[in-house]
């Protein structure tokens, strides 16, 4: 995959693929190095009629709010109702002031979870980003990696909460309205009815020598 022009090299991160309402075509979002700023990340989409590509980069991003420290973990959400979203993490501890994950020193910058609705083809912005979570003391430096989910009328955004590399647990926020309002509530659920289980990629043992696995 070659990169639109708001990226440098195409320092990629990649993300799950989710199939578009439009045609089938697959749309793979991803974090990429920004050029006007090599410090940073943007988040775009790529496109493809075949799920093993190749993918065709969209030249707009779809969040590349720089001055904030970027965008990174961009995930789609497809909702019961038809709409579609991409959740994603504002990196604002790339522009802390040092301590863990760079966000441990005061002033403490924010590093919010943010919820773009997009068209049916996956990629073309609907509206403003909405924040829907941001850290708490209880995360740590940062909290990362969102995912949004729908079950029996309540949206979950697992969440990826502390520096990466000291990380030993993931949080379940919820909230029971449409997750465009931006009122998620903190809190975790412990499990719900007709949904028991979850998929995770962690180290296997106490440190990342031992190995990553889902």
């Amino acid at each position: 995959m070659s990169g639109p022009r708001w990226s440098y090299k195409l320092h990629v991160a990649l993300h799950p693929i989710d199939q578009t309402d439009v045609d089938g075509s697959f749309v793979l979002y991803y974090a990429a190095t920004a050029a006007a700023d090599t410090a940073a990340h943007c988040v775009g989409a790529a496109i493809s009629t075949n799920i093993r590509g190749p993918y065709t980069p969209i030249e707009a991003t779809i969040a590349c709010p720089i001055s904030q420290g970027g965008a990174i973990d961009p995930a789609g959400h497809h909702h019961p109702d038809g709409s579609l979203y991409v959740v994603y993490k504002v990196d604002g501890n790339s522009i802390g002031h040092g301590g863990s994950c760079n966000n441990g020193v005061a002033p403490i910058v924010l590093t919010p979870i943010m919820l773009q609705e997009v068209a049916a083809n996956g990629y073309t912005l609907i509206g403003a980003a909405v924040q829907i979570l941001d850290r708490s003391a209880a995360d740590g430096p940062l909290g990362e990696v969102p995912s949004l989910i729908y079950v029996d009328g309540v949206f979950f955004c697992s969440l990826a909460p502390g520096a990466t590399r000291m990380r030993r647990t993931c949080r379940l926020h919820h909230c029971s309205s449409r997750p465009n309002t931006g009122s998620l509530r903190r809190g975790v659920r412990d499990r719900c009815q007709g949904w028991s289980k979850i998929v995770f990629h962690a180290y296997l043992g106490a440190t990342i020598s031992s190995g990553r696995g889902f």
